[in-house]
This record gives C-alpha cells, sequence and structure tokens, in this order.
C-alpha cells in the first residue's frame, strides 16, 4: 500500500511540476489585446524563443462585423528593432464569419534582434494594430 501512495504523490507532484513549467512558458510570451472597430484582436506567440520561423496565433472576435474578407497573410507584418519587415510565410485559417482563429508564420529575424512587433492594417476602420515583444 506505500508503494502505491508514493507512486501516486510521484505522479502527483511531476503533474504540477510540468504544469508549472507550461504557466512560466505561457507567462513568458503573454498574449497582447487590441479592441477597436467592434473588432477584438488577440495575438498569442507561440514560441518566441524557436530556431526557426516564428509562429503567432491570431483570433479575432466581434459580434457585428464579418471577418471573411480579411486575408491576414496580406495585411499582416512583422517588423523587427532595426525596422526591417517581414511578410508571413504562411497562414493556417480556421472558423469564418465572426469568430476566427489563425497561425501566422514569419521568417527568424536577424539574430541581434531584441524587440519585435506585429502589425495588423485595417481591420474593422482601424488603420493599425500593434503588438510588441522583447525578445531578452
Amino acid at each position: 500500500m506505500t508503494t502505491i501512495k508514493v507512486f501516486l504523490a510521484g505522479l502527483l507532484l511531476g503533474g504540477l511540476i510540468g504544469g508549472a513549467e507550461s504557466l512560466a512558458a505561457a507567462a513568458s510570451q503573454p498574449t497582447r489585446t487590441n479592441s477597436g472597430g467592434g473588432v477584438t484582436v488577440k495575438v498569442t506567440p507561440i514560441d518566441l524563443k524557436a530556431n526557426g520561423d516564428l509562429r503567432f496565433m491570431i483570433v479575432l472576435d466581434t459580434h457585428s462585423v464579418n471577418l471573411d474578407a480579411y486575408d491576414l497573410k496580406s495585411i499582416a507584418v512583422l517588423r523587427d528593432d532595426s525596422s526591417k519587415s517581414y511578410s508571413p510565410t504562411a497562414v493556417e485559417n480556421k472558423g469564418g464569419g465572426h469568430h476566427r482563429e489563425a497561425v501566422l508564420s514569419f521568417p527568424k529575424p536577424a539574430l541581434k534582434t531584441k524587440r519585435i512587433e506585429l502589425l495588423i492594417k485595417d481591420v474593422a476602420g482601424v488603420n493599425e494594430r500593434t503588438f510588441l515583444w522583447d525578445l531578452e
């Protein structure tokens, strides 16, 4: 019976530690939100420390605007701290109508980049929405 209790305690402790690591990773790459024109845009980096492309989860929500008309691949741009711009290399779309999700991929910026900003242009009458992250 003691062996089972030790085993279960180990499972519980392992789950708590793993959960803490996930929460720490999520906190280090927080979601940025911008609301305007009846549309809320939420952007969450998937992994800013990745060696390959940078990927972002984009969520658009509204109760009044049809979001199908917005091509995120053509209205989004990533800019580094030296003002170099990067266009998306890929987009994975989900949903439509009033609730839409997409994952945008961008080329990794230069190694010395310390800050990036994701710009989403011309959604629901808002000329530009800016989302910033520090890479250090």
